[in-house]
């Protein structure tokens, strides 16, 4: 039984488009938010942020299509 039933793809691709995106986009702005308070802290988050949306769309993004 797959975890995702859907009829369409609309769910599946609203899916892909928020982890592609969102999870990035929430590690960019925790990163911001700590600027003042711990450098170290939000240049290891805005780090993340920028790793994670290079390889989420470009080596496992390409494989999706």
């Amino acid at each position: 039984m797959c975890l995702i039933e859907v009829t369409d793809l609309g769910l599946l691709i609203l899916l892909w488009i928020f982890v592609a995106f969102g999870v990035p986009l929430i590690l960019l702005i925790i990163g911001i938010s700590l600027r003042n308070k711990n450098k170290q802290k939000s240049k290891n988050f805005l780090i993340a942020a920028v790793v994670y949306i290079l390889i989420g769309l470009g080596i496992c993004g390409s494989m999706m299509i």
